[in-house]
Formats: structure tokens, C-alpha cells, sequence
């Protein structure tokens, strides 16, 4: 009789383990579900809704100055309202943010412009048909037909020049109060336009006389306007981008003298009708934007890499007096603003192995005699805990590893390989050194350091000590049990008399307490068990 009980017993906790394991599956697979049914409705029906949790990208255009004040030309872009249904595109905002010393002082939002340049205590910003003026405190805007698409300006002394592109071709206006003038562009120009409708023309004031430079073909050419007449346009290679600046002694022609992550800038000088140079300029990584500009004499550089952005004066073949300033993509904003989704998934993974762990805690038998000596199975939660404790601790080595990415990262683009190398070797030292970790200590001690403090060990299925063979094969199992974010696991444990995952099945063993080790839980003061 007491034979034919105990295996209705175990064939009822049988049962219950099997419908258990099936609930377990369902609620979790179901969970899932829901989930991605959810997040794909959203990205179908309202994509930009996404968006509303995440701030709004902030990317800098450019910096100039009005020869006093430097401002920094910033745009914002808020995807949250992006619907492709609708044909609605992110909207973009422009601000205006002055530099105070070596601060970011307040933003203004400005409208949308083509153009914007700086000289004489005013910023110009050019639109077709109109252009806006401030002198730091106050804003004027003059409507006129003068001004084109696509416009290029400078302000001198003798009013704005403005470069612009109409149905007849490009023109260009000098404008002033109450009056515009068309001046005559050089012939080479207008057939370089014809050839090229984008010549990437710039304007420079140089000596109370007009500067233009244009591109054709791989050929940089400029001229100079005497009076109403142009000089021959004089020509020299164009590698890549250039900007054109002058103040009152020199004019600079600062330029890219090379394509991809090898490219640098290098400037060159124009004095009494001779150009010196080229002075090669100490920039380090592919820059994603830069701009030059003449503030108190001093020739400015702008300068914006991925991560971080600076201005610098330029002296002979030096970089002085750096104002560093944070990139459009700050590591450490980055993860300011990512701490709170994962927070916010950490918290509902904690709360949803708790509901497990209390499920499982409600239905299966928790301990086990063997030998005469009792047992208490580790609990799912108790588990979990000491996993996150462990990799936590192996996240160490791989983050000394990746820290020089983030204290050096413009230098990727410089070697690319390197940083390659780096990250691979960082995820592999994660994932190898996790397995070995895991394997040597269970195998040798029976537990890791995260089990030890959350008091639980691993022996064989007969309750002695583990084994280096079966902490080698458990932990080789964890492959599969983690697939569904440890779902399979759950499972596992849901179905198994003693509490055992696809790993324990495999290797013959079994997660218990040790009473004698409980410090993390009941530092805690957890009642999960």
C-alpha cells in the first residue's frame, strides 16, 4: 500500500509539474506575444509614438561670429510626430545658442534659413526673397527680389553681398538701403555654372575688395573684383570641402586635403598678392562637420566628431585655447537617456521572475531527502539574482577593455581595425570568460561568487559535490536555456521534480540552498521563499 502511494504521489506531482511547465509556457510565450503584436501595431499605426520617450536629437550646423560673439547654429529633430501614412517628415527646428566664455549660454529658436554668416556685429541669415538680421539683442527682416535660391551672402562695409541663383542663372546683388545692384560675375564663373549648376561658391571681403571662389570639375578657382571689374580667375586643385575667411591683414583659405577617415585640414594664406602654405592643422578622426571664422583678429575653428565638438584659435601649425563641447552622440548622454528604458526593463523582469518564482513556489515541492540529510531547492528568484550578480561581475573585464573606445573614439575612423579588434575581443572575454567562470567555480567550489551571496550551490543529482565535467556540461547547456530570455529554463524548472533546467538535465544536476550563505536575500529581507 505505501509503495502504491508513494507513486500516486509521484505521479500526481507529476502532473502537476507537466501543467505547471504548460502554464509557465503559456503565460510567458503569450506575454511575448502581446508584446511584439503591440510594438508592431505601433510602428504601423503611429510610429512617431516611439519617439516621444526618447529626446529629441540635437545636431550642430556650423558656428560663426559677428566678430565679437560666437554662436553656434544648432538643429533639433523631433521624429514623434513622423507618420509615413500621413506623409508627415520629422520636424526641424533651428536655434541660435550663444557661447558665453567657455559655456553654452541660452537658445533661441530661430526661423528656417539657407545662408548664415556673421561680420561687422550683425548675423546675416539668407532665405529667397528675404533676409534677417540681429546684433545680438534686436531682429530685422527686409523683403526683396534680389535675393534667389540657394543663396550665398557676405556683409561688408559697402552693404551685403549676396550670390543667389534664378531662372536666368546666378546673380549677384550688392544690397543696401533702399537700393540693390546687380554687379557682373565672371566669366568663368558663369561657365562653370552652366557646366555645373552647384559651383559651391564662397564669398570672402578681403582689403575692401570682394572675393570669389568657385569649383569646377577637381579645380579650385578664385577672383578678385577691382572696382566692377574682375581679375583673371587663377585655379589650383580642389581636393574636397573648403572655407573662405579674411580679416584685415590676410585672407585664409582653409580646405580638406583628403576623402575618408585619412582626411585633415590644412590652410593657406593670401598676402600682398602671394599665397603661402600649406599648413597642415593637428585634427584628429573624420570630422562631421567643421567651419571657420575670424572673432577679435584671430582665425576660429569649428570642429564636430561624432561624440564631442570644439572650437579652437588657430596659431601657425597649433590648435590654442580648445572650448570642448559635447557631440551630437555623447557617450555619457547617451546612456543618461538609455537608463531609463533599461531601468524601466530590469524592473519589469524582476517583477515578472517574481510572479514566476512565486507560481513555481506555490505548486512544486521545495525540498528533497536523500540519505537521511535534507535539501531545499534554490528557487527560481534566488537563481535569477545570483545570475544578474555574476554577470555584473564579468562585465568588469569586458568594460576595461571597451573604456579607451569612449576616452579615444574619434580615433575609430582612424583605425578602424583596431577598434574592431577591441570589441570583439571585449564580447568574446564577456562570453568565454562567462563560461569558464561559471564551469571552473560550480565544477571546483560548487558555486560562483553570485551563488555564494545569494546562498545556493550546485551538487550532482544525488546531492554530492558537482564535478568539473558536469559544471563544464550545465554551463554549456545555458546556450539553449537562454533562449526567450530564459524562458526555456523556466520551463524546464517548472517541469523537473527537482528544480532542474535543460543544463542540470543534461549534466545530472541540481541547484539547492545553503543556509549557511544566504547574505544577499536576507540583507534584503526577501520573503521569496
Amino acid at each position: 500500500m505505501n509503495a502504491d502511494a508513494g507513486q500516486t504521489e509521484n505521479t500526481e506531482e507529476q502532473k502537476t509539474n507537466r501543467n505547471l511547465a504548460i502554464g509557465v509556457g503559456v503565460l510567458g510565450f503569450g506575454a511575448f506575444a502581446l508584446f511584439y503584436i503591440l510594438f508592431l501595431a505601433v510602428m504601423i499605426a503611429r510610429p512617431g509614438l516611439l519617439f516621444k520617450f526618447m529626446p529629441e536629437l540635437s545636431i550642430t550646423d556650423g558656428a560663426l561670429s559677428d566678430g565679437g560673439k560666437t554662436y553656434l547654429l544648432v538643429q533639433k529633430v523631433d521624429m514623434s510626430n513622423v507618420d509615413p501614412r500621413e506623409k508627415n517628415p520629422p520636424e526641424t527646428r533651428r536655434f541660435l545658442t550663444v557661447l558665453e566664455g567657455t559655456e553654452l549660454g541660452p537658445s533661441r529658436e530661430i526661423p528656417a534659413y539657407e545662408h548664415a554668416s556673421g561680420a561687422n556685429g550683425m548675423l546675416v541669415f539668407l532665405n529667397k526673397g528675404s533676409y534677417r538680421t540681429f546684433d545680438g539683442v534686436r531682429w530685422a527682416e527686409v523683403r526683396t527680389d534680389s535675393i534667389g535660391t540657394d543663396p550665398r551672402g557676405i556683409l561688408t562695409p559697402a552693404g551685403l553681398y549676396v550670390l543667389s541663383s534664378f531662372e536666368t542663372g546666378p546673380r549677384l546683388m550688392l544690397i543696401g538701403p533702399g537700393r540693390a545692384d546687380n554687379v557682373p560675375l565672371p566669366h568663368e564663373y558663369l561657365a562653370a555654372d552652366r557646366r555645373n549648376r552647384c559651383p559651391c561658391a564662397k564669398l570672402a571681403w578681403y582689403q575692401g575688395r570682394l572675393c570669389l571662389f568657385w569649383t569646377g570639375g577637381d579645380s579650385l578657382y578664385w577672383a578678385i573684383l577691382h572696382g566692377s571689374t574682375w581679375s583673371s580667375a587663377a585655379t589650383s586643385p580642389y581636393p574636397g570641402g573648403y572655407e573662405v575667411v579674411a580679416d584685415d591683414r590676410n585672407l585664409y583659405l582653409v580646405r580638406r586635403e583628403q576623402k575618408g577617415p585619412d582626411s585633415g585640414l590644412s590652410y593657406y594664406i593670401f598676402t600682398n598678392d602671394t599665397w603661402s602654405g600649406p599648413v597642415r592643422l593637428p585634427v584628429q578622426g573624420a570630422l562631421t562637420n567643421w567651419a571657420v571664422f575670424t572673432q577679435h583678429g584671430k582665425l576660429r575653428l569649428f570642429t564636430q566628431h561624432i561624440t564631442n565638438q570644439a572650437l579652437h584659435t588657430i596659431e601657425k601649425e597649433s590648435l590654442v585655447d580648445p572650448i570642448r563641447l559635447k557631440g551630437p552622440f555623447d557617450p555619457a548622454d547617451m546612456a543618461g537617456n538609455m537608463a531609463p528604458i533599461i531601468g524601466g526593463s530590469f524592473a519589469l523582469t524582476v517583477l515578472a521572475v517574481l510572479g514566476f518564482s512565486a507560481l513555481l513556489n506555490r505548486f512544486k515541492r521545495r525540498t528533497w531527502t536523500e540519505h537521511g540529510a535534507g535539501y531545499a531547492f534554490a528557487s527560481l528568484f534566488r537563481r535569477f539574482l545570483a545570475t544578474t550578480i555574476d554577470n555584473l561581475l564579468l562585465l568588469v573585464p569586458s568594460a576595461i577593455v571597451i573604456f579607451p573606445l569612449y576616452s579615444e573614439f574619434e580615433s575609430i575612423t582612424v583605425n578602424p581595425l583596431r577598434f574592431l579588434c577591441l570589441i570583439f575581443f571585449a564580447t568574446a572575454l564577456f562570453f568565454i570568460g562567462g563560461f569558464l567562470y561559471h564551469a571552473l567555480l560550480e565544477g571546483l567550489f560548487g558555486r560562483t561568487l553570485g551563488k555564494k551571496l545569494c546562498g545556493i550551490r550546485v551538487l550532482k543529482a544525488d546531492f554530492t559535490p558537482c564535478g568539473l565535467s558536469a559544471g563544464f556540461l550545465r554551463n554549456l547547456l545555458r546556450i539553449v536555456d537562454a533562449f526567450f530570455y530564459y524562458l526555456v529554463a523556466v520551463i524546464a524548472l517548472a517541469a523537473t521534480t527537482k528544480w532542474q533546467r535543460l543544463g542540470d538535465l543534461a549534466a545530472e544536476t541540481v541547484v539547492v540552498r545553503d543556509t549557511k550563505q544566504d547574505t544577499v536575500v536576507k540583507s534584503l529581507s526577501l520573503t521569496q521563499e
